[in-house]
């Protein structure tokens, strides 16, 4: 029999630990903030995000230190919105017609946001269901609540009503009295409404929505007015586009291959997005700020509201104003016509709207103390650079007339000492002249005196000799020495001419031997200049006897004795410089780097008429001007290089006389270039009459 044993214990290892507290690793736990976890579910679409329609309502009752993830912001947000809901649920029935009609549809079903999903809506409508529907109620409530309506209703008739309520009060207990109850349809109609995507944009557009523009009475000071205006525009950010409903329904509601090719496509959107400088403004980011905000943020605050796009519909207002009901159509004629008359309404009702926005943007920026303050100190700078402008024209007006009046004095003093250079320059040379006046004066009396004294002595001695035969020949070579010496050579030469004691000879032969060596100079000055000239006539003729020599040797190309042809023709014999006329016209038409002169015109002219010249003609040379250019003309056409007609007998081969005879001619004419085809022509029979004349 087995012994029973109790249970075995087991010595295990004492663990490891550290022998220090401090030696144990430690680390940082950072909680997730409100505004984080609040992003956390709006991210994961945990939380169906309106503008200021769930977290500001959710932030007062929830704490942060109790939101640790996701699950906690989810179990409070419904906690938070079940006691909201609680508080503002209102027994229908407790309220009369005339209340019933103000309260909201979101009131009627038992006060949910007005920003509620489908689903929200579709579970409150439910619980309405479950408490007003007719057939939900029992006998005793039915009874009950059929004389505590007798009782509102019979309360209400005594009332000071008008008569339309009374009407309606009739018709609504009537209509109770046959089993529908008014508390029901309303509750009826507020689902239908906001079940239908189109009915409850319409609604939503109007519902709960203050629509009035604060004035310059509506605060007191600057901190009132950021709080005002930026109420206002808090408010008129529930249209925003972003803030559509269809557009947040679209993203959010996709499932499927297409939400995923959205969510991926809106991936790549913000990656490119990323690489910007700036993102573009929100309406979930755009505030209206306060006295501490930059003005880059000012600006970009209105510039947004000027380009704001709003999602609001006025099909609703515009039904009613028209009073057209598109159910109630007889056919759909009728109806189209009142969708058209509707949506011409709406059109212009969203016109007003657009409108009013822009008159609360334009009475923001005319009020806002940010824009007046940067107003002015634009202002301030503008006038501080037109000062500063001005005060830079006036110094560069004054530097400039002060450096005119600089150049002026400058100037002033640079013709001063021009003027008195000029004068002094005037007087050197006057006083040059005046020396030089005095020194051949000097040099003429002297002479004069010592020609007297030379013919006296050859007078008296028969054996001497005069210097000068004539006092003219004297009075040439004086005045020669005075036109080619300077002052100090006269003045020297004076000196040497002057009379001396011990005097063999008379000095009036040095006079005379300077006059000679000047009139030399001269004379070899002259026959070098001739010698030039005479050298340059030389060259000069050279180039044109060349010239002349190359224009002889040049061949006489066919345009130029067809236009020497054409001129013959043109001016005939018997005119007046009738070959210059012709050179001339053969120039202009031909345009050689070497004009022909007439001679070459007329030698050329000679050469072709009396080559082609026959036995007893009477025409010869250039005597005959229509003969002549026939000549120059058949010359012309007969000029045929050996090219030329080697490949003119190899067209004849190539193109035989059974070819059309116009068509083988030209062909020949083609294959020949630099000639026509009545060339080839006539090259051809020349070539066959010099044939036959041979045999």
């Amino acid at each position: 029999m087995a012994s029973t044993a109790g249970p075995r214990i087991v010595s295990v290892s004492t663990l490891d630990w550290p022998a220090s507290p401090e030696d144990l690793p430690t680390g940082t736990i950072q909680c997730g903030t409100q505004a984080y976890m609040h992003y956390q579910a709006r991210r994961d679409q945990k939380i169906d995000f309106r503008h200021f329609s769930q977290f500001q309502s959710l932030s007062s009752s929830i704490s942060t230190t109790s939101l640790t993830n996701v699950k906690d912001v989810m179990k409070a947000k419904k906690d938070a919105t079940e006691e909201e809901n609680s508080k503002k649920a209102v027994d229908l029935k407790t309220l009369s017609t005339k209340e019933l009609d103000k309260m909201s549809y979101y009131d009627i079903l038992g006060g949910i946001k007005m920003h509620s999903t489908p689903e929200q809506i579709k579970r409150a409508f439910h619980k309405a269901c479950l408490k007003y529907h007719p057939d939900k109620e029992n006998t005793v409530s039915s009874s009950s609540s059929h004389s505590n309506s007798t009782d509102r209703i019979s309360e209400e008739k005594k009332s000071n009503e008008d008569e339309d309520e009374k009407n309606k009060e009739e018709t609504l207990e009537g209509e109770k009295k046959k089993g529908e109850d008014p508390v029901f349809l309303k509750v009826k109609e507020a689902f239908e409404t906001l079940s239908d995507k189109s009915k409850r944009r319409a609604y939503d557009s109007t519902v709960n929505f203050d629509e009035s523009i604060p004035s310059e009475k509506s605060y007191k000071n600057e901190t009132q007015f950021y709080q005002v205006f930026g109420a206002c525009f808090e408010r008129n950010l529930r249209f925003a586009a972003e803030n559509d409903p269809d557009r947040k329904n679209a993203i959010s509601g996709g499932s499927g291959h297409g939400s995923a090719k959205k969510k991926k496509s809106n991936r790549n959107r913000n990656k490119k997005n990323s690489g910007n400088e700036k993102a573009a403004p929100t309406a979930s980011t755009i505030k209206f700020g306060d006295a501490d905000a930059s003005m880059g943020e000012v600006h970009q605050f209105y510039d947004y509201w000027v380009k704001f796009e709003s999602w609001r519909d006025f099909t609703l207002p515009a039904t009613e104003l028209t009073e057209h009901d598109t159910e109630m159509a007889g056919d759909r004629y009728e109806k189209r016509w009142m969708e058209k008359e509707i949506g011409r309404k709406a059109r212009a009702m969203k016109k007003d709207e657009m409108a009013r926005v822009h008159r609360l943007v334009e009475t923001a920026m005319k009020l806002d103390p940010r824009l007046k303050r940067e107003k002015k100190r634009l202002a301030e700078e503008k006038a501080e650079m037109a000062r500063l402008k001005k005060e830079k024209e006036q110094n560069e007006k004054k530097e400039a007339e002060e450096k005119a009046q600089r150049e002026a004095k400058e100037e002033a003093e640079r013709a001063g000492k021009e003027a008195k250079e000029r004068a002094s320059a005037k007087e050197a040379r006057q006083q040059e002249k005046k020396i030089l006046r005095k020194a051949k004066q000097g040099l003429r009396r002297l002479v004069l005196a010592e020609y007297e004294v030379d013919n006296n002595r050859a007078e008296n001695d028969g054996d001497y000799t005069p210097t000068w035969n004539t006092i003219e020949d004297m009075n040439d070579d004086v005045e020669t020495l005075c036109e080619k010496l300077s002052a100090v050579k006269l003045t020297s030469l004076t000196q040497d001419v002057a009379p001396k004691d011990d005097a063999s000879k008379s000095n009036l032969t040095i006079v005379l031997e300077k006059a000679n060596d000047l009139r030399d100079d001269s004379a070899r000055a002259k026959k070098l200049a001739q010698r030039q000239r005479d050298a340059a006539r030389y060259e000069q003729k050279r180039k044109e006897m060349a010239e002349r020599k190359a224009r002889m040797s040049k061949p006489w190309s066919k345009e130029e004795l067809t236009a020497l042809a054409k001129a013959v023709k043109k001016y005939p014999s018997g005119g007046a410089n009738r070959w210059e006329a012709i050179s001339l016209f053969l120039n202009n038409l031909c345009r050689q780097e070497i004009p022909r002169t007439k001679e070459e015109c007329i030698e050329k002219f000679n050469q072709v008429a009396s080559q082609q010249k026959k036995p007893g003609s009477s025409t010869a040379g250039a005597g005959s001007s229509t003969a002549g250019g026939d000549a120059v003309a058949e010359a012309a056409t007969e000029e045929w290089t050996e090219e030329q007609d080697k490949l003119l007998q190899e067209g004849l081969k190539t193109y035989p006389s059974s070819m059309d005879k116009n068509e083988r001619w030209t062909s020949i004419a083609k294959n020949v270039p630099g000639k026509k085809k009545k060339e080839c022509v006539a090259r051809f029979k020349s070539i066959r009459e010099a044939l036959k004349a041979k045999k």
